[in-house]
C-alpha cells in the first residue's frame, strides 16, 4: 500500500529558488528533531503552557510545508493542552505527530535527494 504524500513545497517553490528550498527543507528536518524531544519533555512534565508553545511553533513550520493533516493534529494540540488540559489526549496526539513526521521526514529526505539531483544536472548544464 502506498504512503499517503505529507507535504507539499508548493509555497517554498514561489521563492523560484531551489538551493533556497534546499536549504528550508534541510533546516526543518535538523531542527524539528530537537522541538519534538522538547514537546515530549514538556508532555512529561505536564507543562501545558509550554507544550501549547511548541506545539504552535511546530503547527506554522509544517503549515509552510502544507502537511495539512499534521496541522489539524496541531490544532488539536494547542487546544488540548490551552483549554482541556487532558493529558490522555495530549499524549495520543504527541504519540501521533510523531509518527506523522517520521512519514513526513522520509518523504521530505526523498525529495532533497530528487532536488540535490535537478541542481546537480542544471549546474552540469550551465
Amino acid at each position: 500500500m502506498e504512503e499517503e504524500i505529507m507535504f507539499n513545497t508548493a509555497l517554498l517553490e514561489e521563492l523560484g529558488d531551489n538551493q533556497s528550498l534546499l536549504i528550508i527543507m534541510n533546516f526543518f528536518l535538523t531542527s524539528t528533531p530537537k522541538d519534538l524531544k522538547e514537546l515530549q519533555e514538556h508532555v512529561a512534565q505536564k507543562n501545558f503552557h509550554e507544550i501549547y508553545k511548541k506545539a504552535h511553533k511546530l503547527k506554522g513550520a509544517v503549515a509552510m510545508l502544507k502537511a495539512h493533516k499534521m496541522v489539524e493534529v496541531l490544532l488539536l494540540l494547542e487546544s488540548a493542552s490551552e483549554i482541556d488540559q487532558n493529558m490522555t489526549m495530549i499524549e495520543s496526539l504527541v504519540a501521533i505527530f510523531i509518527k506523522m513526521y517520521q512519514v513526513l521526514e522520509k518523504q521530505m529526505l526523498s525529495a532533497i535527494a530528487d532536488l540535490k539531483s535537478d541542481l546537480e544536472q542544471n549546474a552540469q548544464k550551465n
